[in-house]
């Protein structure tokens, strides 16, 4: 039962979809961080603007602390949400 945190890739638009629909927002757009735990996403936030979705729950309270800790590091390290984009299309 361990949280995973990924970067999304189009096949998980649906994901997104219910996440924005469970959180009565609108969805992400751009790449974001999605926090998932046995495979089911409870949050996620987008790269360039920092925007949370989330289901309401404490499981995705926690996971989007650790998202948005994740896209923080990310961005100091890597100068850009564009060189973030071409390293996962790099590693894909």
């Amino acid at each position: 039962m361990s949280l995973s945190i990924r970067l999304s890739n189009p096949s998980d638009a649906r994901a997104l979809t219910r996440l924005a629909a469970l959180d009565d927002a609108a969805g992400l757009s751009g790449r974001a961080l999605i926090a998932e735990r046995d495979g089911v996403a409870l949050a996620a936030v987008a790269l360039t603007s920092g925007r949370v979705v989330a289901a309401p729950s404490p499981r995705a309270a926690a996971a989007v602390h650790l998202l948005r800790l994740r896209r923080y590091r990310l961005l100091r390290q890597g100068g850009g949400v564009a060189r973030l984009s071409s390293l996962s299309s790099a590693a894909a």
